[in-house]
């Protein structure tokens, strides 16, 4: 896609009549980038991002949509690989005091004097011997402090139970003193009409300009001139005579579209085709066609030349 876009920038250049020099002047891209481009030869370039401000900057002074052909020839050809990331440092950060995350060994006890053992063992041993007691010699209370108890507990719930009783009744009046309040008309205020703004008017969108086709001359071969035309979903061809007069045949996709036709001064002939239309020209002085408006440039030959115009 590289040498193709180049093939298209060298081709416009040369038929405008321009220099790498003169481009070099108007774009201020080096010379040495401008021959890269026109080569493909991308890795010579500073970089992606310089490389398609180059050809941005070619495209404009030849008359090109510059975004047009990096969509087509570069975007569409090639993946973008990501750009490398910063270096992440697999290490494992250590610490800078390895003794602070070691846990605390476990500290020593000190063994107990054979005196204080003896003082807990006799303890072990005396102490069922008072919890007995102590249940034996607890005095039992009388029947009078139980009856007080329950006395006690009833005025305890009596009180709870009037509480309950005074807040439920105040809660009912206030619920009906808000249904009353509720129910009572109030005054409605009146609304003011919506008004809608007008939406703003939508700017008529401007369409796309369309890239013209580049017409590019392949070597002769095979007998024949063949000229590339890239950028074009069809061909419309025009052949003109300019003095003179002219035989020729022509066919278009394969087909014979004018097998034997005569034309004088001043007439031309256009032909539609897909893919390719090939012309049997019995000179070519006097003579000019174009592809879609743009210009093939016939050879200087005297002899009757075949002319082949394919769609690149």
């Amino acid at each position: 896609m590289h040498e193709q876009l180049g093939q298209i920038l060298r081709a416009r250049r040369e038929s405008l009549g321009l220099t790498v020099e003169d481009i070099e002047e108007r774009t201020k891209i080096r010379k040495r980038y401008i021959e890269a481009l026109e080569s493909g030869q991308w890795d010579v370039l500073p970089g992606r991002v310089y490389a398609r401000g180059f050809v941005r900057s070619y495209a404009e002074v030849l008359g090109l949509d510059g975004s047009e052909l990096l969509e087509k020839y570069v975007d569409h050809g090639e993946t973008v690989s990501a750009e490398p990331g910063a270096r992440t440092d697999s290490r494992a950060p250590t610490s800078e005091h390895p003794a602070a995350e070691r846990k605390p060994a476990a500290r020593m006890v000190e063994p107990r004097s054979l005196n204080e053992m003896g003082r807990t063992r006799s303890r072990s041993h005396e102490r069922p011997e008072r919890s007995r007691r102590e249940i034996y010699e607890r005095p039992v209370r009388p029947v009078g402090s139980w009856v007080g108890q329950g006395l006690l507990i009833v005025g305890a719930l009596v009180v709870v139970g009037g509480l309950y009783v005074l807040l439920h009744h105040h809660h009912g009046q206030a619920t009906r003193g808000a249904n009353s309040t509720a129910s009572s008309p109030q005054k409605t205020q009146a609304t003011k009409p919506v008004t809608h703004k007008a939406a703003p008017p939508k700017r008529a969108t401007q369409p796309v300009k369309k890239a013209q086709p580049v017409v590019v001359a392949l070597p002769y071969a095979n007998g024949a001139y063949t000229y590339k035309v890239l950028g074009a979903d069809s061909l419309q061809v025009v052949i003109t005579v300019n003095s003179g007069e002219l035989w020729f045949s022509a066919t278009a996709d394969g087909q014979a579209v004018a097998p034997n036709v005569i034309l004088n001064q001043g007439q031309s002939k256009s032909f539609s085709a897909q893919n390719n239309v090939t012309f049997h020209l019995g000179h070519v002085q006097g003579v000019s066609i174009t592809v879609d408006g743009q210009p093939v440039q016939l050879p200087n030959i005297t002899w009757a030349p075949v002319v082949v115009i394919e769609r690149g």
